[in-house]
């Protein structure tokens, strides 16, 4: 449960939900929830009697090392009790004495562009993740993407592969109070209209060209870029415009209450595995530009503005069309909104909770 810990972003959001939506659906399997962090404590969370978390004072990068180099200490030696199926929320095992192994891979962008990525996975995941993949007894990919990816970059055979998409959060459905709304735009300084950006700050989102062609727009809305600071260009110092804002990590409260009110979402990265701020943008009932990449047409199918991740000049001209336009709005708002039904965590779980059950 490490990625679920504080400032939670994409696999630690899938893992949140996860477990949440196992444990409204499973009454009946016990779950063990392993966390190991030297200076953060799992939170306390009410769920039921057969979810038990165990929270471990062990340096995370030590416990990694041990575990990615030389397959010590198992996790039974770790939870003292022998179990069935253990399930490692990133491609890398979590090693065992004898369970059945579960690896869930969400992307192979550390894989296919070491150079774009950070720490562990710029220098341990892309030596060890075909190894580990053909380890798993099965393999859960987020899209079929990802699953494709897996198949013909790592030959790892596609019937070990099981494609179970994420859901969308409810709670992304639900109307912002008027004082949530106006809290959050008064903390950061943010003037309406604008555009937002959810993800963390790293190259392959591409945001060089989306505050390029923030900059090209003839009107004067405000660019808000939420989401934590990361790794690779100082954007903030690149491109100081009072207009640009950058609220590093925010709260899910003040996220969603920012997508409420914004014009559109834009999404211009070069590469993903899914993509969870589109379910999130669709579901709080605004228009979602996104760049042209597979996943992306998977999750979106119809409903977002798509457009070309490396032309500028495109991503202006949908920007200027979607702030225009009011009947492109609706439409894409509709659509997205009708496209969002399609994904539940609740399906999520279930699809797991069969994989589980089935091995």
């Amino acid at each position: 449960m490490r990625p679920a810990l504080s400032n939670a972003t994409g696999v630690g959001m899938y893992l949140v939900n996860l477990v949440d939506a196992l444990s409204r659906i499973d009454e009946n399997n016990e779950y063990l929830l392993f966390s190991s962090s030297w200076k953060e404590r799992y939170p306390s969370v009410h769920y039921p009697g057969n979810f038990k978390a165990q929270d471990f004072r062990w340096p995370v990068r030590v416990l990694n090392y041990c575990w990615n180099h030389l397959s010590h200490p198992h996790i039974e030696f770790l939870l003292h009790t022998p179990v069935d199926i253990v399930h490692s929320p990133t491609p890398l095992v979590i090693p065992s004495r004898g369970a059945r192994i579960i690896t869930t891979v969400h992307d192979l962008y550390f894989y296919t562009h070491p150079a774009d990525a950070v720490r562990e996975m710029k220098n341990v995941y892309p030596n060890l993740v075909k190894k580990h993949c053909l380890r798993s007894d099965a393999i859960i990919a987020v899209s079929d993407y990802t699953k494709r990816q897996l198949v013909e970059i790592l030959q790892v055979p596609s019937s070990q592969i099981y494609t179970i998409r994420h859901g969308s959060d409810p709670y992304f459905l639900e109307q912002a109070t008027t004082s949530e709304k106006t809290h959050v735009l008064s903390r950061f300084k943010i003037r309406s209209p604008f555009f937002l950006f959810v993800g963390t700050q790293e190259p392959r989102k591409n945001l060089a060209t989306l505050i390029r062609a923030f900059l090209n727009l003839r009107e004067e809305p405000f660019l808000v870029i939420a989401g934590p600071k990361g790794w690779g260009p100082d954007f903030g110092k690149e491109f100081s415009r009072e207009r640009i804002v950058m609220t590093e990590y925010v709260s899910k409260r003040d996220l969603r209450a920012l997508y409420q009110q914004a014009t559109a979402v834009v999404f211009p990265s070069f590469d993903e595995g899914f993509g969870l701020p589109l379910l999130e943008g669709m579901s709080s009932g605004i228009p979602v530009l996104a760049s042209r990449i597979p996943a992306f047409q998977e999750v979106c199918n119809n409903s977002c503005l798509y457009f070309d991740p490396a032309n500028v000049e495109e991503l202006t001209e949908k920007m200027e069309a979607v702030f225009h336009q009011t009947d492109l709005r609706n439409t894409l708002i509709a659509k997205g909104k009708e496209r969002v039904k399609h994904f539940s965590w609740k399906e999520t779980a279930q699809k797991t909770l069969d994989l589980y059950m089935s091995l």
